[in-house]
């Protein structure tokens, strides 16, 4: 019964809330088999690594095959492709993870491993220059734009017409928000759910673009929209809070907070600039 129900928690918080993908975090689309993942997958292949026979995951950029490549790259003293995979990749997107993560309150075993990840990546910086936050971030291509969808209104910029052919005033900003690699944190549908409860909101169903979208419509529905906002600001506050306490107990990791926490800043810039009558 207990590993049932480890197994019932690993689909809440990864399958249901929080893929453990990189280029969720880090690619403009915020999608999973992105050229964020690409980019993992060549280093793969420069550092001669594969996955052992068997594993099966959902990309190649899973954490957990990271964690791995890395394991099996120091065990080799392959130092290049390690240090490339520790300073650009994992330090860069797995502390939002973690942050995330444990806002979902995990069972205490999964709670021990986060912590453990997190403490290893941070402690273990190799002995390298310290990057430049503007450099962090790859240059990546912008997410697609598919004909005959609701997107298409989002690339139309003299439509004048939020709400053209079926299109929703929110939805730039709603696609913004749920973008981590834009946005500064990752927001899960739980995050979500909670923001809805605390303005007594009618409960929303589907994936977290839909439900994020039907909160801003009820929120302005029933006069709510200031409120709202707060709260939103309120968890990218908490998450600046967060990565500068992180900077400040690793020193090494203070570019990878720089570089979120412009972020997080721009989007409370672009949340204050949005709704001013």
């Amino acid at each position: 019964p207990h590993l049932t129900n480890l197994a019932v928690e690993y689909q809440r918080l990864f399958g249901f809330n929080l893929p453990p993908y990189e280029s969720v975090f880090i690619d403009p689309s915020a999608m999973l088999m992105a050229p964020a993942t690409d980019r993992v997958t060549q280093l793969y292949r420069r550092g001669e690594w594969q996955p052992p026979v068997g594993v099966r995951t959902g990309a190649p950029d899973h954490l957990g095959l990271e964690l791995l490549a890395l394991a099996d790259w120091l065990d080799r003293k392959q130092l290049s492709p390690a240090h490339q995979l520790h300073t650009r990749h994992l330090a860069l997107w797995v502390v939002p993870f973690i942050l995330t993560f444990q806002r979902l309150r995990p069972h205490p075993f999964y709670a021990a491993l986060g912590e453990l990840t997190l403490d290893l990546l941070l402690t273990t910086f190799p002995e390298s220059s310290i990057p430049n936050p503007d450099d962090l971030f790859p240059e990546l291509p912008p997410p697609p734009i598919y004909r005959g969808t609701d997107e298409t209104i989002l690339a139309d910029e003299g439509a004048g017409e939020p709400e053209r052919n079926g299109g929703s005033p929110f939805r730039r900003l709603t696609k913004r928000l749920l973008c981590p690699r834009e946005t500064g944190l990752y927001l899960t549908r739980i995050d979500l759910a909670q923001l809805g409860r605390m303005l007594d909101l009618p409960a929303t169903v589907g994936d977290r673009f839909q439900m994020l979208e039907t909160l801003f419509r009820q929120a302005m529905q029933y006069e709510l929209l200031p409120e709202l906002l707060d709260h939103l600001s309120r968890l990218l506050a908490e998450a600046d809070l967060a990565y500068g306490q992180l900077a400040a107990d690793y020193p090494r990791w203070q570019p990878y907070a720089q570089a979120w926490s412009s972020r997080l800043a721009a989007t409370q810039q672009e949340l204050a600039q949005e709704f001013v009558v």
